[in-house]
């Protein structure tokens, strides 16, 4: 078709760089851990609850800010986490408490996100989790909330797999891809540009899956260490602590110094 880029993604180098992450990251039993208030016990209907409500606004850009900043809430409104509860405020009530509290990027969205969401959490039963046979039903399950998108609702399902209580063994099939991991895919080479559609979204998170099942790691590592890599060497610009150090950011910003 005309005008028509077709994203190229270097598989090799794909294979490379998870190799790397993983002899980087694998002896790391806390990597990625995404942060729930310490009242709330693992694996109880109130964790998942929390869950839903902690993966709805994390957009992965200064992600563990963010997961503080939702637990400090609620330690102040844990009501607020209560779906129930949440259907008795006002618009404006709603609003001022997760602009003052979460500071999400986009409050009006925000806002709008966190009622849908706790509609649906109302008529949930999460009984039903244990009862999901594969990683397709769980995904279109957290799809059909309407308020997750592919980064969003690829963490919930991460954090959901990673917890063992649905019904099925298989690994992770597609791993959440933001704009940090687009730029690490980008200036390691493995992928020729940074501007890519949501089609090339999913073939670029297909190649990391692939990768991971052909190097014998669980996809669910993977994006759990891109996350890490973004969040404690991209976003700092430790580039010479980077377990990528050679990759093509570093080779620009050394060009760039030379001349």
């Amino acid at each position: 078709m005309k005008g028509c880029i077709i994203l190229n993604i270097d598989y090799n180098k794909c294979k490379q760089v998870v190799e790397k992450l993983n002899d980087f990251f694998s002896d790391n039993k806390q990597l990625a851990m995404i942060g729930y208030p310490p009242n709330i016990e693992y694996k109880t209907d109130e964790y998942y609850i929390y869950m839903f409500y902690s993966c709805l606004l994390d957009y992965g850009m200064r992600s563990k800010l963010y997961h503080q900043n939702l637990i400090n809430t609620y330690m102040k409104y844990p009501k607020l986490f209560n779906p129930d509860y949440v259907r008795t405020l006002s618009e404006e009530d709603l609003k001022n408490i997760i602009v003052h509290n979460i500071h999400p990027r986009y409050p009006n969205i925000a806002t709008k996100k966190w009622r849908i969401l706790s509609k649906g959490l109302e008529r949930m039963n999460f009984e039903y989790l244990k009862s999901i046979g594969s990683f397709q039903e769980l995904k279109k399950f957290i799809m059909d909330f309407k308020c997750y998108g592919q980064k969003t609702g690829g963490l919930l399902i991460r954090i959901i797999c990673d917890s063992k209580i649905c019904n099925f063994e298989e690994e992770i099939e597609a791993i959440p891809i933001d704009r940090h991991d687009i730029e690490i895919s980008y200036f390691t080479g493995m992928i020729d540009s940074k501007n890519i559609k949501d089609k090339d979204i999913s073939k670029l998170s297909d190649a990391y899956v692939k990768a991971g099942k052909e190097l014998h790691i669980n996809p669910s590592d993977i994006d759990k260490y891109l996350w890490e890599l973004g969040n404690s060497f991209c976003s700092k610009k430790k580039c010479e602590e980077c377990p990528l150090n050679q990759c093509l950011k570093k080779q620009e910003q050394l060009l760039n110094k030379e001349g």
